[in-house]
């Protein structure tokens, strides 16, 4: 028996972006970046234009290291990975934590481990219609292609152990005791149920 063309349903591939992705190619991850010179990008797009040329659930990954702090709109931003994303969606985000973000001149806004507290809709003060399930906010004290030697490697991974124990305890009380931290790392679910 042949199934109706209303119960059929046809999988599309989701792409897999890497925004911002200046000259680092990712295996398999379209390259989204402003510059046409930053190595082979496979979409050119400034970032601060919003809406990004994507379809509304079309992509099932995104990676952005070291972008978000650069963007003029990060609620804008947010949001729009919100709207390009099919429900279930990765997105690993890394930016500077805002303990360390001024050290560059380029740097619009600073982050911290809360981010995605105000994208849920059951708290008070959110924003957008739009929600995302956090799994993972990991703190780096030195950001780890930084940590090229035995020492740094060693004293970095006793920081970073004691800061994500509990990174909002670190965050509030003692994250300037040690420096800042170079960065913090999302790893956050697309929810559109």
């Amino acid at each position: 028996m042949k199934a109706d063309a209303s119960e059929q349903t046809t999988e599309r591939a989701l792409l897999k972006l890497n925004l911002g992705s200046g000259t680092c190619r990712l295996p398999g991850y379209l390259s989204v970046d402003n510059n046409p010179n930053a190595g082979s990008v496979d979409v050119v797009h400034d970032l601060d234009r919003l809406p990004w040329p994507f379809e509304d659930n079309s992509v099932g990954e995104i990676v952005m290291d070291h972008v978000l702090e650069h963007l003029e709109d990060t609620l804008g931003v947010i949001q729009e990975i919100h709207r390009i994303s099919a429900d279930g969606a990765k997105a690993h985000i890394r930016t500077p934590h805002f303990s360390c973000n001024w050290t560059h001149p380029g740097h619009k806004r600073a982050i911290g481990v809360g981010l995605f507290d105000h994208f849920n809709p059951e708290l008070e003060e959110h924003y957008g219609d739009c929600r995302f399930e956090v799994e993972r906010v990991v703190l780096h004290w030195m950001r780890p292609r930084y940590q090229t030697t035995w020492l740094r490697r060693m004293v970095s991974g006793l920081i970073d152990t004691l800061a994500n124990l509990h990174p909002r305890i670190c965050q509030r009380i003692w994250c300037y005791w040690v420096g800042g931290f170079d960065e913090i790392e999302f790893h956050v679910r697309v929810v559109k149920r």
